[in-house]
């Protein structure tokens, strides 16, 4: 399942100098692209060489345009800018992440303009009748239209939309994410690593790998990440091709819905261990030394006793005995 970017009334009208009404202004463009696709957003009905800025969540996007990740397009005299982008990336989701981590209530702003009247759901639902009968979960600050979770539940959990007559917030409320690898993996060298950042993870996550003292987010050299497409993750996978001995050492993994909130991270780390191609033939050829010691034993020892048992041989042999005459029985023979 492939993750996607939700791309929701990109563009804000900011006027320069003095204020402007500007009427009948409309945005063209798709709502929801898949990662990695090109995507572009029309303003059109604006007023002649009127200066606009283009903004995410109130933010200036000027550094994504130095850069050239972002462009924007004004046509004079048409009335429209286009802001377009040839790659997309979860940085350009409109949708605000919050985590319960316990640290309750957590408060849901919603921008709206003064006097407008607002209304919450929860999965496209009335939260009243999502959560009904579940009134100490929640509270609405009908004055300031701020939705507050009082406890850290599953029910909780889920996304969430503020609705105005001309505006529209959205949150996504996750659990802390969680990090886990297995606290050795042995590779022989020459093979691919595969390790898989497991965990209570939620699409949206960030993932970032620490691999040979250099950190990953992206794809490089012979380090690749992917996507874990069980739970719709990317970066969640990682592999190495043709591990070296020298790749020895601790691998990290760390998930976050936001870096700077240290609150909603987590890292795991498992011990790199790669084990030598010949690793294999070492017992074989152990059980080949063991077998050439003991023929060398047992002929030595043959050698041994064969040679005792022809000396004892020899010493037992010894020459024929005769019986010898008695001389003086002939003397009295002769007399």
């Amino acid at each position: 399942m492939e993750r996607r970017a939700a791309f929701v009334l990109l563009g804000m009208l900011y006027l320069a100098g003095i204020f402007v009404t500007v009427q009948a202004v409309t945005y063209k463009g798709s709502t929801t692209v898949h990662e990695g696709q090109a995507w572009s957003i029309e303003c059109s009905s604006l007023q002649p060489d009127e200066p606009i800025r283009w903004t995410r969540n109130g933010q200036s996007l000027e550094p994504e345009l130095a850069s050239g990740q972002l462009t924007v397009v004004t046509t004079k005299g048409t009335g429209t800018s286009v802001l377009r982008s040839s790659y997309a990336t979860d940085s350009h989701e409109d949708i605000k992440i919050q985590v319960l981590t316990g640290n309750v209530p957590l408060k849901l702003e919603c921008n709206k303009t003064v006097g407008e009247k607002v209304q919450w759901f929860k999965e496209n639902s009335p939260i009243q009748t999502v959560l009904s009968g579940k009134e100490d979960f929640y509270k609405l600050e009908n004055e300031t239209s701020i939705l507050v979770l009082l406890k850290d539940i599953d029910e909780l959990y889920g996304n969430y939309t503020c609705k105005g007559n001309n505006t529209s917030t959205e949150y996504r409320i996750l659990q802390k994410p969680t990090a886990y690898m297995p606290k050795s993996t042995s590779v022989v060298e020459g093979e691919k690593l595969h390790l898989t950042c497991a965990g209570k993870q939620s699409p949206g996550i960030k993932v970032a790998w620490t691999f040979g003292d250099q950190n990953y987010t992206r794809s490089s050299g012979r380090v690749k990440l992917g996507w874990d497409h069980e739970r719709g993750i990317y970066g969640a996978v990682l592999t190495v091709e043709n591990i070296e001995i020298n790749d020895r050492g601790e691998i990290f993994c760390r998930v976050s819905y936001n870096w700077s909130d240290s609150n909603n991270t987590a890292d795991a780390k498992t011990l790199l261990r790669v084990k030598d191609k010949l690793a294999a033939l070492w017992p074989f050829l152990g059980i080949c030394a063991e077998v050439v010691v003991l023929c060398a034993i047992i002929l030595v020892y043959e050698k041994k006793r064969n040679k005792a048992e022809l000396e004892e041989s020899d010493t037992d042999q010894s020459p024929d005995t005769k019986p010898t005459p008695n001389k003086d029985s002939d003397v009295r023979q002769r007399k």
